[in-house]
């Protein structure tokens, strides 16, 4: 156990670990990998690796050079440490070989009409071909300390519409799948900081539609590409490779297709908020143990019909990522409805940069900036501590509180989307001496009576806990309100 347990402590721990969450400039040198308990991923020098990650598929297409380092540099600041984006974005609107970026190259040479992913359309030069962009882009993720969440293609040119149904661009099979794979993983073999994440937001059957051979070759090609570009003999090896799948909300999860396949590195989940919960902790049950996270969730200012805007505010934003992580997720995926098009919706994208909600996505990381690494590494979700019911999350409401500890029961917080009082089991955590502390997830400071302060500062004093110990009701600043959400942290002294 740590001995370094009290507030002064861990103020220490965020002076250190803010930046980056352990997962700064200099880890995108060396790959993450997943921590030995296989739930959490780790930095190479052992650091836990929370991700906390930006939705901006369309970053490699529409984005200047001059625009791409103004997103970056913003992120960056607001402490986002991963950006996931797409390399052959095409959508079910037309057909594939209409996919250019902005300068007018095409990822693909043309045969037959379509665009052919076994024959990359490279030509000499720098910058006279639509890859020499992408490496310009994934090169400077790198630079600015990013990890980069890349799918190799959206998930229409393999399967289709979102329905299933070919519409003209269901350009990909097994055999150019890995192909394309391979060119991949030989091309970006040297991009330690580089997630792999197949799928893209689509269904891995339909039916009697079955395209898990093609994905499956996709990930065989980009792992022999990595180690081919190594020297090796080709042979399929995804161990220090990242690789997950991006499946589409209401239908079966990465881990339904492909949890077994030695290949998914860890599952992700695109599900509605009443059910992210649920898929977690659904996740964490299975064998073998795997990291999971909520990879795609309702974007901040969601507009489709029947929500507006209004409806998608900085609390649903709050909601999904704060309840997703407590329940067991390795980080978080954010993600702005006006942005991840940066302006294919004729919209300014620019002027969402600041959205509440993405500024406070920057709390969620400091907060668990506190955790030491063997506390972060054992920690689990643990409703048991609340004595009744741990409440609802809804899909623009919730008055659940969602729970985590670490092993030793030193260490737990509680999340209160609504703050919903919060009644603990003492007697079920440590029974060392403890102290109480709120954290406001819209400012990122901590409260006191009516003061709020920026380093950590305990509410409540020399609480005991352990066998015999009473049920002791904590009752959030403020009551019970529609974006009064607190987190209670409850720490060994």
């Amino acid at each position: 156990m740590n001995a370094c347990r009290p507030l002064i402590c861990l103020i220490v721990t965020f002076v250190v670990s803010f930046v980056g969450v352990r997962v700064g400039a200099e880890d995108a040198q060396a790959r993450l990998h997943v921590e030995g308990n296989g739930r959490f991923l780790a930095t190479p020098s052992g650091q836990p690796a929370f991700l906390l990650c930006d939705t901006a598929w369309s970053l490699a297409t529409r984005v200047s050079r001059e625009d791409a380092e103004i997103y970056l540099k913003k992120r960056r600041e607001q402490k986002f440490n991963a950006v996931t984006f797409v390399l052959f974005p095409c959508n079910s609107k037309g057909l594939a070989d209409t996919v250019k970026n902005l300068s007018g190259q095409a990822p693909f040479k043309i045969v037959a009409g379509l665009a052919d992913p076994a024959q990359p359309d490279v030509k000499p030069g720098a910058k006279n071909d639509y890859w020499d962009h992408v490496d310009w882009l994934i090169t400077l993720t790198r630079q600015m300390g990013f990890q980069a969440v890349i799918l190799p293609v959206w998930g229409s040119a393999v399967v289709g519409g979102y329905d299933g149904k070919n519409r003209g661009n269901n350009v990909f099979n097994a055999s150019n799948a890995y192909a394309y794979g391979r060119w991949l993983g030989e091309r970006y073999h040297d991009q330690p900081h580089v997630i792999w994440m197949l799928g893209g937001d689509r269904r891995a059957v339909y039916g009697k539609q079955d395209y898990r051979p093609v994905f499956r070759a996709m990930a065989e090609g980009i792992g022999d590409g990595v180690h081919a570009s190594n020297g090796s003999d080709g042979h399929t090896d995804f161990s220090d490779i990242l690789m997950s799948f991006h499946s589409q909300k209401k239908s079966p999860q990465s881990s339904d297709w492909f949890h077994h396949d030695k290949w998914l590195s860890f599952n992700s989940i695109q599900n509605w908020p009443e059910n992210q919960v649920a898929s977690i902790d659904r996740d964490w049950h299975l064998t073998p143990p795997k990291p999971t996270w909520v990879f795609e969730p309702r974007y901040e200012g969601y507009w489709r019909e029947p929500y507006t805007a209004a409806d998608w505010g900085e609390w649903q934003i709050r909601q999904q990522a704060w309840q997703s992580v407590l329940a067991g997720g390795f980080g978080f995926t954010y993600g702005h409805e006006r942005i991840f098009g940066f302006g294919e919706d004729g919209w300014d994208w620019k002027r969402e940069l600041e959205a509440p909600g993405a500024d406070q996505m920057q709390n969620l990381v400091k907060i668990f900036a506190m955790w030491s690494p063997e506390d972060y590494f054992s920690r689990i979700a643990d409703p048991s501590l609340l004595e009744g019911d741990a409440g609802q999350a809804g899909r623009l409401k919730s008055n659940r509180v969602t729970v985590t500890r670490n092993a030793a029961g030193t260490l737990a917080m509680f999340y209160s989307a609504d703050g919903s009082n919060i009644p603990v089991r003492m007697d079920r955590l440590s029974d060392k001496t403890m102290t109480a502390s709120w954290f406001n997830p819209r400012t990122g400071n901590w409260r006191v009576g009516d003061a709020e302060f920026a380093q950590p500062k305990a509410s409540i004093k020399d609480l005991n806990g352990g066998p015999g110990e009473m049920i002791r009701v904590f009752v959030p600043p403020g009551g019970r309100a529609d974006g009064n959400d607190w987190l209670l942290v409850l720490d060994q002294r």
